[in-house]
């Protein structure tokens, strides 16, 4: 080897801090020693001198001189570059910010396949150092393939971006129970563990990287009411397409896939970064974050995608394809054997080995500063390897035994961290040879001292049971061996009505039964229930609601002391509660959600409809419940609740099902104050509700009026007889003692339905007028306010037209609906009445003018699109609630209703993508034109499908379409 010349030395005086920087870096290769060869005909110090001078110094005097001295001359550009790299940081560089922030955005985006937000990035590197997060499902063995996040991680610290590996153990779980709860603690420290050591493998420091694990903080309150509100924005479909590439697609995929997206989207608001950095698989889901982020009130991230890396077999390298991939401790032999067995043949130049030498090796070869060498040929650049490759100047067989040195050589340093005992006992832990996972059930509390009381058990069956909608269970008997639990879930959706009359006099029986009670204002599931309730308001309601209970229970003389009101936002954002809702997700389809809550919600094409029946079942385990109380709407929600909770370690509750009030009319109202009577209602309006209430003579199938008599009345006089006043010319006075004489009597026409409605008033006037004087208490009134605050006023000036500018698609209540009868209309001949289910407890009655395009057979049974939120209108005599949209053309005139994709149900609402806000609940349609100008945007297209603007409308289950009229407006 010649002899070094002296190197020149520094005239700078160097810090601790910079020197122990520069000796870092050095202490990154030190376990590569010995791999170089020794070149003689380079002279070390003329190199580096004019490089480095100021460094010349420290390094012929520090420990590493005689080690450099067999670097090669390609590996000593590498290592000026680095030390370059480390002056500017230290602020000893000439560049000028400009220069540097150009070269920091280089560096982060260099080798990946897209950016979005590049402008984004640009813009904050010139203020300050990015914020970038990585997230990693701790589910299988890392394998080779991490290598390129890795280099790309590299990449950002030598931009100076801060930067945070996210361990995602709550996704792990969520993505389709790859990883059992149970392991995933020991599996998240594995990839801590494996993660340090690659990056140390290719010289890469960890000291500014930070580590975040998922649970830390995705089981938060404020983390959880995100993801609440989130859930009841987005649609089913939404959050299946934004996961399609990431979560494992099943014959019947689980509630935990279509959360999974919305998690990520939180997390770069929760990690508090500016960028996401991912491969290109997850494209979906940062478009989704995008869109969704600025909803919740916060801004959009960049995002950052890596090319996939295809696996040795061909396709996506993966952990659960043990061929497909190279794990990280397989040993030296099994490296070769998989790279020797894996196609390497020029004839497919895109072939798993070339992709993996492309973005893997070159790249971490650049970081070491090494050479891709073969046959003493150096290749600098992949495209040169391929050329020479597909030209058959260069072998596969040469390639792969390039890269099974790089690797072991790579793998060697790994593999002696795991030799250590402690990580080699960690390995084992987080992946055992079997795997089991069981919930344990969890004993229900006993509860405080048990109520005395001295009714026998029959009788307190029976009280219990008494005027319920279902025969008391089996396990009534047994239950009440100890002091039970009563849970009485209660909806918030519409302001308090007189129902609530009916359930108070339902507790006094379970109270007088030796019960506890606990009354459970739902205000986080009536959220979650279409937004109904609004999430700045829905605590306040909760306040408001049970306050009002209470003064219901003091009208009817109910003692409080063995009953607890609870609001559901006080336990349901609890860690304990929020990871079983996530574990319950991980196991319970999206179809068995789906069919429980399809007659319960107001729209359940979204996701949050899909946790709705998972919590009303986690209330009775983390409320302690014997007995869930509710109405027989949600009865096939308590009937999941049976089958899903002990998946979770919970014991269902014994359910007690009372009956349901239906709307007071028979037609679409106008508003839904309308349909119901208010528990603090006013008695002009009371008079006028009962007036206009639905009650045809001998009509016991469906008598809103006889219903306020069975279910509020009724329970309300307790053991006192309902008294019908009539004038002796109408037969006098009529008592009852129980319903059933009544509905006797009704059914044979021998009570006439105005003498009933008279009846009827004068007790609910007697019912809520103390009621509504509790209400108008101060304290009451402020309730009241924060609940149901009034409406801003109204700015002066003009208003804008109806369907003008402002018009948008979400405007339109479209529902699928299912013609269940249609006869002629009796005074138009042109004109079919028909009764159409749209997922309302009673079908709505539509006019159309259909009579001369669809026969009437046709039209039984039919699947349609109804317009929904149109005000109810006559049409020649007949009160027509919605319109049946359709396509048509002109001459010869042509008219094809709407036909809703395969599977759909009625009720299922129909958007336009990117436009599912609420809709109106009454169109604007008093100016004559105001709904033709709405519908200007309306077409089929040339596939016949239907479109707004050029958008295809659809459900869930795809777009609407039409039999053959193409580009025809919709109307």
């Amino acid at each position: 080897m010649c002899k070094s010349a002296e190197p020149k030395m520094s005239t700078v005086k160097l810090s601790p801090e910079r020197l122990q920087a520069i000796d870092n870096y050095f202490c990154n290769y030190s376990y590569i020693e010995g791999s170089f060869a020794t070149h003689s005909d380079r002279v070390l110090s003329d190199f580096l001198t004019p490089v480095i001078d100021d460094l010349s110094h420290y390094v012929h005097t520090s420990r590493w001189w005689k080690h450099i001295q067999t670097f090669e001359l390609h590996e000593l550009q590498g290592m000026a570059r680095t030390i370059d790299e480390i002056l500017d940081v230290l602020g000893k560089s000439s560049k000028t910010p400009e220069m540097r922030a150009k070269e920091q955005l280089s560096l982060i985006c260099r080798r990946l396949d897209e950016v979005i937000g590049e402008d984004r990035i640009a813009a904050v590197i010139k203020e300050r150092p990015l914020k970038i997060y990585w997230g990693t499902a701790t589910t299988g063995k890392p394998h080779v393939a991490y290598f390129v996040p890795m280099t790309k991680i590299a990449d950002f610290l030598k931009a100076g971006c801060e930067v945070t590996v996210l361990l995602a153990d709550l996704h792990a779980y969520l993505d389709n129970m790859k990883a059992p709860w149970s392991l995933i603690e020991y599996r998240t420290r594995y990839y801590k563990a494996v993660i340090e050591a690659m990056l140390k493998a290719i010289g890469v420091s960890v000291e500014n990287l930070r580590f975040v694990q998922g649970r830390n903080y995705q089981l938060g309150s404020h983390y959880t009411r995100d993801m609440y509100r989130l859930a009841a924005m987005v649609t089913e479909h939404d959050a299946k397409k934004a996961g399609a590439e990431v979560v494992k697609q099943v014959d019947a995929p689980l509630q935990s896939g279509l959360l999974y997206p919305g998690l990520q989207a939180l997390d770069e608001e929760y990690l508090e970064v500016d960028a996401q950095f991912g491969g290109v698989d997850q494209r979906k889901i940062f478009m989704y974050a995008e869109k969704y982020l600025p909803k919740l009130g916060y801004q959009k991230r960049s995002h950052l995608m890596n090319p996939m890396v295809p696996g040795l077999t061909g396709g996506k390298m993966s952990a659960s394809e043990v061929d497909s991939k190279i794990d990280l401790l397989d040993s030296a032999d099994d490296v070769a054997r998989k790279l020797r067995g894996a196609s390497c043949d020029p004839a497919s130049p895109d072939n798993g080995v070339m992709a993996f030498v492309n973005y893997v090796v070159f790249p971490v070869l650049e970081m070491q500063g090494r050479p891709f060498r073969i046959d003493g040929e150096v290749y600098s650049t992949f495209e040169q390897l391929k050329e020479d490759f597909i030209n058959y100047k260069v072998s596969g067989n040469d390639i792969k035994y390039f890269v099974i040195g790089v690797l072991n050589s790579l793998l060697q340093h790994i593999r002696y961290e795991f030799s250590k005992p402690e990580l080699k006992e960690l390995a084992k832990l987080a992946y055992p040879d079997s795997i089991m996972d069981q919930p344990t059930p969890q004993a229900k509390q006993e509860g405080e001292k048990p109520i005395v009381h001295e009714m026998n058990i029959d009788d307190r069956i029976q009280l219990i049971s008494r005027n319920l909608v279902h025969p008391s269970p089996d396990s009534l008997r047994t239950v009440l061996t100890k002091t039970p639990h009563v849970l009485w879930s209660v909806s918030l959706t519409r302001p308090p009505d007189c129902c609530i009359v009916s359930h108070v006099a339902k507790l006094r029986d379970f109270l007088s039964a030796g019960c506890r009670v606990t009354v459970l204002a739902s205000d986080v599931l009536s959220h979650l229930d279409g937004c109904q309730v609004p999430w700045d308001f829905v605590s306040n309601i909760a306040d408001y609601y049970l306050e009002l209970i209470k003064a219901t229970m003091t009208v009817l003389n109910i003692a409080m002391e063995n009953v607890q009101f609870v609001k559901g936002s006080s336990f349901q954002e609890d860690k304990e509660y929020v990871l079983d809702l996530y574990k319950m997700t991980a196991l319970v389809t999206c179809k068995d959600s789906s069919q429980a809550i399809s007659s319960v919600v107001k729209d359940p094409n979204l996701l949050s409809a899909l946790l709705y029946p998972d919590m009303m079942a986690l209330d009775e385990k983390h409320l302690h419940a014997d007995f869930h109380y509710c109405s027989s709407k949600y009865a096939p929600v308590i009937e999941f609740a049976q089958k899903s909770l002990p998946l979770v370690g919970g014991e269902p509750c014994t359910p007690l099902i009372s009956d349901e009030m239906p709307s007071l009319l028979n037609r679409a109202a106008l508003t839904p104050d309308e349909e119901y009577i208010g528990l603090t209602e006013q008695e002009s309006q009371l008079k006028k509700k009962i007036k206009s209430a639905f009650c045809e003579e001998g009509n016991v199938t469906f008598n809103p009026v006889l219903s306020l008599v069975r279910n509020v009345i009724f329970p309300w006089l307790e053991k006192e007889k309902f008294v019908v006043v009539r004038t002796e010319e109408n037969g006098g006075n009529l008592e009852f003692d129980s319903f059933s004489p009544l509905e006797e009597m009704f059914s044979q026409k021998k009570l006439h339905p105005g003498d009933l409605k008279n009846s009827v008033l004068e007790y609910m006037k007697k019912i809520i007028q103390p009621i509504r004087k509790a209400a108008e208490s101060p304290a009451m009134k402020k309730l009241h306010n924060l609940a149901y605050p009034p409406p801003p006023k109204k700015a002066k000036g003009p208003q804008k037209a109806a369907g003008g500018d402002e018009f948008v698609p979400s405007k339109f209540d479209m529902r699928v609906g299912k013609v269940v009868e249609v006869r002629r209309h009796p005074d138009a001949e042109s004109l079919y009445v028909e009764k159409i289910d749209i997922g309302e407890p009673e079908p709505r009655t539509i006019v159309s003018g259909l009579v001369k395009y669809v026969p009437i057979e046709e039209m039984q049974d039919r699947m349609v699109v109804v317009l929904a939120n149109l005000k109810p209108a006559n049409m020649r005599g007949v009160k027509s609630a919605g319109m049946v949209l359709c396509a048509s053309a002109g001459e010869p005139a042509v008219i094809e209703p709407l036909q809703p994709p395969q599977g759909s149900r009625p009720g299922d609402r129909i958007v336009a993508e990117g436009y599912d806000d609420p809709p109106d609940p009454v169109l604007n349609t008093k100016k004559s034109d105001a709904l033709a100008k709405m519908l200007a945007g309306f077409r089929t297209d040339a596939s016949l499908r239907a479109t707004w603007n050029k958008i295809v409308l659809g459900t869930s289950n795809g777009p609407l379409t039409v039999s053959t009229l193409k580009d025809a407006p919709i109307k």
